[in-house]
Formats: C-alpha cells, structure tokens, sequence
C-alpha cells in the first residue's frame, strides 16, 4: 500500500528477499542479510548495493538495510527521507553514536 501511494517504505535484514521480492516490492537498489545476498542478485541488484549498510532508492522510495547491526544506521535513514537531515541529527545526537556513525549512512 506504501508503494501504490507513492509513499516511502524500507526493509531489513532478511526482508528485502523474503518480503519484498516475492511482492514485486523490491526496488532495483537495494541490500539485506548476508545470507539472502543471491536472492536479490538474481532479482538484479548491483553486488555493490548488496555490500552496503543501508540503500535508499530515491525512485522507488524505498530503504533496505542489511541486519540488526545496521538497525540504527537504518532507522535513521528513515528518519532523514521522511522528515530531513536535520531530524536525523537531532534524533541521534543523544543516542551517543560513535563520531563516525554519521559518515556510515
């Protein structure tokens, strides 16, 4: 439904090859778990979006993101598409990331 309305809608982990490819969601870039990495390769997912932390695809509107250990990275990419770079800053300001955690979105 996100799609059909144009609106922006994400993924992680295993849910870009589990959830998104079987519903024709999957956006031409995009990432997931490792071990799903051959799904979306088949689906024609370029090999250096799959080594990515997080992939926006700005026509499709659609954020991936690789595990639970790019959940912050993902979560604040979110962040950043809907409401701005400066909504992303605030809200991970006070979550004490690491002075590059900037740089890994």
């Amino acid at each position: 439904k996100q799609r059909e309305a144009g609106n922006w809608y994400g993924a992680i982990c295993a849910a870009p090859a589990v959830a998104l490819a079987p519903s024709g969601l999957l956006p031409p870039q995009a990432t997931c778990h490792p071990a799903f990495e051959s799904t979306l390769a088949e689906a024609g997912v370029s090999a250096a979006d799959l080594s990515m932390r997080v992939v926006v695809d700005d026509e499709w509107r659609c954020v991936t993101s690789r595990g639970p250990g790019t959940a912050i990275d993902f979560a604040l990419k979110l962040v950043e598409v809907v409401e701005g770079p400066e909504a992303a800053a605030a809200v991970g300001a006070p979550m004490v990331l690491p002075r590059n955690a900037a740089a890994l979105l």
